[in-house]
């Protein structure tokens, strides 16, 4: 009874493992340093999904198992070791996206690239405050 037992968890853990899932690529396009938290549900009720963060010119895949709306807030980070009067922090937040992860309707694959132009004074559009950021 012990063995089947065993066997039957064994194929449980490897079906979870193997499932598909949705997914989220994060490409970072700028010559910042990003830190990502990607969140979960309405805004005003969201709780934190993943974390991650993403060298310059790099991409990070974020696997998604449950459908829902999400929405990602950015803090990028341009370290500039010639000057460090330089050194700048953006914050930014997304609009929430809906994202399909289930058998019946789909898995959606969805890529977002972050692209900054640096100019004399940065603006970004969505911007948010270091404390909007950690909520």
């Amino acid at each position: 009874m012990k063995r089947n037992l065993f066997i039957l968890f064994v194929f449980a853990v490897s079906a979870q493992l193997f499932s598909q899932h949705a997914s989220l690529t994060i490409k970072n396009e700028s010559d910042r340093i990003l830190k990502i938290r990607v969140m979960k549900g309405p805004e005003k009720k969201a709780t934190l999904f993943a974390t991650d963060s993403i060298v310059p010119k790099g991409a990070q895949v974020v696997a998604i198992t449950e459908t829902g709306m999400y929405f990602t807030k950015t803090m990028a980070i341009l370290i500039n070791k010639k000057d460090a009067a330089k050194n700048d922090t953006v914050y930014s937040k997304d609009r929430p996206f809906l994202v399909k992860a289930d058998a019946k309707r789909g898995y959606d694959n969805i890529i977002y690239t972050y692209s900054i132009e640096e100019t004399r004074k940065t603006q970004s559009s969505a911007s948010i405050t270091q404390k909007e950021y950690k909520q």
